[in-house]
Formats: C-alpha cells, structure tokens, sequence
C-alpha cells in the first residue's frame, strides 16, 4: 500500500470524511431559505465546526507510542492534514450555506486551528472540545463590536470585514496549528 493511503487509514479519515460532511451540509442547511443572514451566518459557523470535530478525531493516530517512534516527519504531514481537512469543510460550507464565503474562510481557518490545538492537548478524542465551545457563544450572544471582549469571543459569527474576527481567527488558527504541528497529539 501507499504510504499516503495507510496515514489517511490510520487515521480513520475514509470513515469520519463522509459523516463530516454530511453533518456540514445538515447543520447549513438548517438556514436554507431563511432572510435572516445572521441566522445564515450561525448555521454556516455551526456547520464548519461540527465537520471539523468530527474530523478531529484523526488528528492522532490510535497509538501515539509508535507515532513517537516512526521515521517520519510529522510536522508538514500534520499541518497539510489539518488544512486539508479545514478546506473541505470549508468548502462544502461555501457551497451549501448562502453565508458569505469570507466568513465561512475566516472560520474555518479558527476551528481547524482550534481543533488541532485541542488535539495537542486534550488527544484526539477531546479534539471536538475548543471549537464547538468557540462556536457556542455566537448563537447566544448578538455579534457586537464592543466591548473588544465580545468581539473577540463571537469572531466566527462577526460581519466579514471585522479586523478582531479576523485577527482572532488567524491567532487560532496559525497557533494551534503549528502547537499541533510541531507536538502532536497528547
């Protein structure tokens, strides 16, 4: 077999992919129809996180002892895992949500960054963890500018041209990608 092909077995991506997806396009389209863009703009947000904690459970392999152990850089590997992984949820948030794509962007770079962060610390079973409890607060409390707090804590859910969204998304997401890159999973 191929190396590529026993990392993504290893990994259980061929049996969390189709039901990270499926849950992308069932949570966005919860908003389908509605004129309500906020409303869109949660759905989406919801939806990127859900496919990315379902997808975060492949962040580690099953044995971490025998990942220490492999002759293999892991680093590139599990940097281009997390950033495929955000941009196919992503992407079919994009495609089935009518919340502007920037948004949907801005939030899957975050949640890949929070989930892989999770995973580094918490192990791939609790990977779920930062970015559905990140998502959260944006269905309850209303996207405000101010105070500077709660625009950093509802940036998923932020207009598209927020600068704390972004910024808040790009510390997320940089950050907790290369932590994961570089450790691991617990």
């Amino acid at each position: 077999m191929r190396p590529l092909v026993l990392y993504l077995r290893s990994r259980h991506v061929p049996l969390a992919l189709p039901g990270a997806l499926l849950a992308v396009v069932a949570v966005a389209m919860t908003s389908a129809g509605t004129p309500d863009p906020q409303r869109q703009v949660i759905t989406a947000c919801l939806a990127v996180a859900t496919g990315l904690a379902v997808l975060g459970q492949g962040f580690g392999g099953v044995s971490p002892e025998l990942d220490r152990t492999a002759a293999v850089r892991w680093p590139p590997l599990r940097t281009a895992h997390a950033g495929v992984a955000a941009a196919l949820v992503g992407g079919v948030a994009i495609v089935v949500s009518t919340a502007p794509a920037g948004v949907v962007l801005r939030a899957a770079l975050g949640f890949a960054g929070l989930t892989a962060l999770a995973a580094a610390l918490f192990g791939r079973q609790l990977a779920w963890t930062l970015p559905v409890a990140w998502a959260l607060p944006g269905v309850v409390v209303p996207p405000m500018s101010e105070p500077l707090v709660v625009a950093v804590l509802t940036w998923p859910v932020q207009p598209q041209d927020s600068i704390p969204a972004l910024l808040t998304a790009a510390v997320a997401g940089i950050g907790g990608l290369a932590v994961y890159a570089a450790k691991g999973t617990r």
